[in-house]
């Protein structure tokens, strides 16, 4: 009898963990980002951003670059982002079509989309968008930019060659490409007006590297549930 009962205890727990683990391993699955989009930010003296890069190629002549941004600048300065600019990843593209949320947003970088963006002291750039005169350094009413706290979509339709070769990492690799000795060179920076205190700025873009810590404190307790299975093993042998 007490054999039986400690066979089924045993198979009961063998049972019930793994349950548990093909529990965590959907709650994994669950949790995986959908696409393969880059995080992107950027801390600059008075204007912030965040947001993601996401690129689908549809055909080696066709693909979308969708960028997502939101304005974090600190609320009390206020302050709009009214441009930004990135490059063209080994100059395949050689047309460009722009769709955004922000309907005062203009397509930048026509009609070659090689270093027609100047934005000193960060170089030139190829593709962009901008809210003020169709151009990144100019003036006009910063309004029409991203407010604070104010998240907006741009989307790229791209033509040109060998774009089923690019992916989202060829745009963070392609640097804008600087005329005059000691210019800083960037894959994508951001233009801001219209700051309370009357100033503006230029941020340069970052990528974030999330820490995978809740993956790794699933795969702890994955490691934990597998030493369990392991003792209820051999306690079953045992008997």
């Amino acid at each position: 009898m007490s054999n039986f009962v400690g066979r089924t205890a045993y198979c009961v727990g063998r049972i019930d963990l793994k349950m548990i683990a093909m529990l965590i391993l959907g709650i994994v699955l669950l949790a995986a980002p959908a696409d393969a989009s880059v995080m992107i930010f950027g801390d600059g003296p008075l204007g912030d951003f965040e947001g993601s890069i996401a690129y689908n190629a549809v055909d080696p002549s066709n693909g979308i670059l969708t960028v997502i941004l939101k304005n974090t600048s600190p609320v009390d300065n206020g302050g709009y982002l009214t441009a930004f600019a990135f490059n063209n990843p080994s100059n395949l593209i050689s047309s460009v079509t722009l769709n955004a949320t922000n309907t005062h947003f203009s397509l930048l970088g026509s009609p070659r989309y090689d270093n027609g963006i100047k934005c000193a002291p960060y170089g030139y750039f190829d593709i962009g968008a901008s809210s003020t005169r169709n151009n990144f350094l100019g003036g006009g009413n910063p309004a029409g930019g991203i407010p604070v706290g104010i998240t907006e979509t741009f989307i790229f339709d791209l033509q040109g060659m060998g774009l089923d070769t690019l992916n989202e990492q060829s745009f963070i690799d392609a640097l804008s490409e600087g005329k005059k000795a000691g210019e800083e060179h960037e894959f994508f920076l951001a233009r801001f007006r219209g700051f309370n205190d009357g100033g503006s700025n230029k941020t340069e873009g970052e990528t974030v590297t999330p820490e995978p810590a809740s993956l790794s404190l699933l795969g702890i307790g994955l490691a934990g549930l597998l030493r369990l299975k392991r003792k209820y093993r051999g306690k079953g042998e045992s008997r």
